[in-house]
């Protein structure tokens, strides 16, 4: 995302949403992974991936 397109949707004070991200205690391995592959600096490559494969899975409470 470049800078223009940040300001005006992440970080625009109107339109955005702090979430807590929690991890629930005795998560595994691959709970952990995916949270690393999804918010690490440097996995853009492999998040995308996750995304098109995994993307329609999602179950979304907001």
């Amino acid at each position: 995302m470049n800078p223009d397109q940040l300001k005006d949707t992440t970080m625009h004070p109107d339109t955005r949403r702090l979430l807590q991200v929690q991890i629930p205690e005795g998560a595994d391995d691959e709970t952990r992974d995916i949270f690393v592959k999804l918010m690490g600096k440097g996995e853009a490559a492999a998040r995308r991936a996750w995304m098109e494969k995994e993307g329609d899975t999602a179950e979304l409470d907001i």
